[in-house]
């Protein structure tokens, strides 16, 4: 005997509360807003970069400065141990007073590393025939406190002072060089050291 009933697929109803099926709309677009907004928070605690190597590399040519190059790259764990201090720059940064903000903050922030670098960090020196390139090398901590003043119409421009945690330590693409250099004078120490 056969029987002639099919059997149909068990149906399932999911509970939805009536305020949610009403208002699914709003719901919904709050719901995203609140993850949109938690993702920024979570990413800023485990990828903030606050330290940076900084280099300003300043070519001239008979005699005559023909480039700066400021260059920014974030540091390596291993290396951020350095003496960091905090050292105040003041000055004035040249721009019209309709520019934007963050394009004057820029400027001054790009200024203010410049300064400090040429003032505090490490300089070396490279020549080859007329071409002669200043380094001046060192290592930041953000945020740096800023204050600018507002538009000085005697010097064209805003007047700034910043305070920057600074320590001057060589740029990382050297520091195989000098860890070489290091360990053959190490080398070399001991060696004189076994015939004294």
């Amino acid at each position: 005997m056969q029987s002639n009933l099919t059997t149909h697929p068990k149906r399932y109803s999911i509970f939805i509360p009536y305020f949610i099926k009403k208002d699914i709309w709003l719901f919904t677009a709050s719901l995203i807003q609140i993850l949109i907004c938690l993702k920024p928070l979570m990413a800023a605690d485990l990828n903030e970069i606050n330290t940076y190597y900084i280099r300003f590399d300043l070519k001239s040519s008979n005699q005559r400065i023909t480039d700066g190059k400021l260059t920014m790259v974030p540091a390596n764990e291993a290396f951020r141990a350095a003496n960091f201090s905090y050292f105040p720059i003041s000055g004035i940064i040249q721009a019209l007073p309709q520019e934007a903000s963050q394009t004057i903050e820029a400027k001054i922030k790009q200024n203010a590393f410049i300064q400090l670098l040429e003032q505090k960090g490490l300089k070396s020196i490279k020549a080859l025939n007329n071409d002669t390139i200043v380094s001046y090398e060192g290592c930041v901590r953000l945020p740096i406190a800023l204050y600018i003043s507002s538009y000085d119409d005697e010097n064209k421009g805003f007047p700034y002072s910043a305070r920057i945690l600074f320590s001057p330590l060589s740029f990382p693409d050297q520091w195989k060089s000098l860890h070489r250099r290091f360990k053959i004078k190490e080398l070399l120490d001991n060696f004189f050291l076994f015939f004294q």
